[in-house]
């Protein structure tokens, strides 16, 4: 197992000193004001642990406003920020930290890593592609990339408040997460302030991405409290409801009536 080239994130700061004793000492803490689907999130002043900054919300024009005075506070323990919106690598590219892209459904392919590590130090494969996919992109790159090794992986999110429309709509009791189901697929969903966010609800835990070289092995803690961390990285998960989502299912398909395409 390599847990010293995990990056896993934050849920609460009490858990540090236990993933350590699990030989895991890179941390990504969810930023307050910049994050989505995470229900533990954390001011810049409360991180004092060597880690990255975790951003996953798509920025307004007020919210890179925000985040430009963040990073010109930044302290040193501050090693490098994990970011999704593209408009982030003007912000950061004179900053002395390590700059992950975590493009969820965009990373796909060779030629467009290739690009983005023309501006950033690594980037995070998606984990809509097969493994075979996966190795042909880390055979064709030029920098070691991140893999997403465990975790809730990300389906979506809307900036609507899609669970409190619908609890008014219906006249519902207000839940927050919740689990739905809709043509035998489940998913776990999560809103706050800046939007709601859905979570397949099958844990993804790609043991096999451990065989790969690669810099980085991320693991997404959502919903996971520390000893279902400490069960995964120990291959203790017959209690879990787990998946190794799209490795060896190639997401292309034929549409109905299209027998000759």
């Amino acid at each position: 197992m390599k847990n010293k080239d995990i990056i896993i994130t934050i849920n609460n700061l009490s858990d540090i000193s236990k993933l350590k004793e699990l030989g895991i000492n890179r941390f990504a803490f969810p930023l307050k004001g910049f994050c989505v689907g995470i229900p533990n999130t954390f001011l810049l002043e409360e991180i004092k642990e060597n880690g990255y900054l975790y951003i996953n919300r798509i920025l307004d024009n007020e919210g890179i406003d925000n985040l430009r005075n963040v990073l010109d506070n930044l302290l040193n323990n501050i090693i490098g920020i994990i970011f999704d919106d593209l408009g982030i690598i003007n912000l950061v590219k004179d900053k002395n930290i390590e700059k992950i892209l975590y493009l969820s459904h965009f990373n796909t392919n060779s030629k467009s890593i290739k690009y983005y590590l023309e501006y950033v130090d690594n980037v995070i494969i998606s984990t809509d592609i097969t493994l075979d996919e996966i190795k042909y992109i880390i055979d064709n790159v030029n920098k070691p990339l991140c893999l997403f090794t465990y975790g809730y992986v990300g389906v979506m999110y809307s900036r609507r408040l899609l669970i409190d429309n619908y609890c008014k709509f219906y006249n519902k009791e207000y839940e927050n997460p919740i689990k739905i189901h809709n043509d035998g697929n489940g998913f776990i969903v999560y809103e706050n302030e800046y939007g709601t966010y859905f979570y397949h609800d099958k844990l993804f835990v790609g043991n096999v991405l451990l065989e790969l070289p690669c810099k980085y092995y991320f693991f997404n803690s959502v919903f996971l409290n520390i000893e279902d961390i400490k069960n995964i990285l120990e291959g203790n998960t017959k209690y879990l409801d787990i998946s190794t989502g799209f490795l060896y299912k190639p997401t292309i398909y034929k549409l109905k009536g299209d027998e000759n395409a």
